[in-house]
């Protein structure tokens, strides 16, 4: 792994139902398709079916591409077991999962378009607005296989876009350090916790979203308040966790599971708690058109789509899987979803002007 610096039972943000992300518009692409090798790759039509000669034939020809690169915003414990699970189920083609944070992998996806030389070829982002777009121009394809026909249309955003995660952010803190466990946001003011609470920067719609959310929900001030505790903030999830762990903070209040748990289970005193109420996101999958090995992305996602795939995505109660047979699998009913349509560009600038105003170091 490269680092670079459903039915689904949750409750909707706005009245707008979840069976909304259904398909509107999906991809239509000509009747004969080719990567930027040339390789040919399956015809793409409006839904995600495909013939048994022409996905054998896909399988085929992944094989001899060999190699699929994913650009992935999970946490490395995920995209880790991902890589050595899919190798597992399809010898012969090898995983090179490169992490990249929040927005950038839209910035990465769209610089590699304009320089015509597309490098990824399959992508798993939370950046949903940005997906749905970039679906719409053509730049993602239908996921096509067994996998991607069995596939709810309740979990797809675009015609093209598996949702084929959910997260619910939680919070961690150190046992050594923290005697009385925090059970809500409100326990953060505490004075005994100044200077020593972590959490994430703004990286996109998303921690912009969950900030708003937590400022409606915990009441009017809440933000500045917490500003005043001198909170230390970091560009994602995982390094404020590790600092928790470490002792260097006592308190890091946007995580996930598949972050904490690995260090949960290497012995770290730390415990993570589900705050009531949650703020959550889908991560969605996408087969980057144009690619260098089309055929190889399509098999990974619709290992991504299969059962299997959902198992290694949601580990040991990490995530919410689309899928109702996926063992380990959470059941989020508690959790409000983010809705990333509401987190236009000119929405998401206002809010960073507001934050960057109580945050930003001085």
């Amino acid at each position: 792994m490269r680092n670079h610096p459903v039915p689904l039972q949750i409750t909707a943000p706005t009245s707008r139902p979840i069976v909304s992300l259904i398909a509107g518009c999906a991809m239509v692409i000509g009747a004969a398709v080719f990567g930027a090798t040339g390789t040919a790759v399956h015809a793409q039509s409006k839904d995600r079916t495909v013939s048994p000669a022409d996905w054998n034939k896909i399988l085929t020809d992944a094989k001899k591409e060999g190699l699929v690169v994913v650009y992935t915003t999970t946490a490395p414990a995920v995209h880790e077991r991902i890589k050595a699970d899919f190798e597992k189920a399809y010898p012969g083609i090898k995983v090179d999962a490169i992490r990249v944070i929040g927005n950038l992998i839209n910035t990465r996806v769209e610089q590699e378009r304009a320089a015509g030389n597309i490098e990824g070829d399959a992508i798993i982002t939370s950046e949903l607005v940005w997906s749905a777009a970039a679906a719409k121009k053509g730049w993602l394809r239908v996921p096509v296989g067994p996998n991607a026909q069995a596939w709810p249309d309740s979990g797809m955003r675009q015609g093209a876009v598996p949702l084929i995660g959910v997260n619910p952010f939680v919070m961690v803190y150190n046992t050594n350090l923290v005697k009385t466990p925090p059970t809500g946001y409100q326990d953060l003011l505490k004075p005994e916790f100044k200077g020593k609470i972590g959490s994430t920067a703004l990286v996109g719609d998303l921690t912009v979203g969950w900030y708003d959310w937590m400022e409606k929900t915990q009441g009017a001030g809440f933000l500045a308040k917490l500003a005043a505790q001198n909170m230390k903030t970091y560009p994602g999830a995982v390094a404020p966790t590790q600092g928790v762990a470490a002792g260097e903070l006592s308190i890091n209040l946007w995580t996930v599971f598949s972050v904490t748990n690995p260090l949960v289970d290497a012995g770290a005193p730390i415990k993570t708690v589900v705050v009531n109420p949650s703020y959550g996101a889908a991560y969605g999958g996408g087969v980057v058109a144009g690619s260098k090995r089309p055929n190889a992305a399509l098999v990974f996602m619709d290992y991504m789509m299969s059962v299997r795939g959902q198992g290694q995505m949601v580990g040991k109660g990490e995530m919410a899987s689309a899928l109702s047979n996926v063992p380990g699998s959470l059941d989020i009913k508690a959790v409000t979803l983010h809705d990333d349509e509401k987190y236009t560009p000119d929405v998401v600038n206002a809010f960073t002007v507001k934050w960057n105003a109580l945050f930003a170091p001085r």
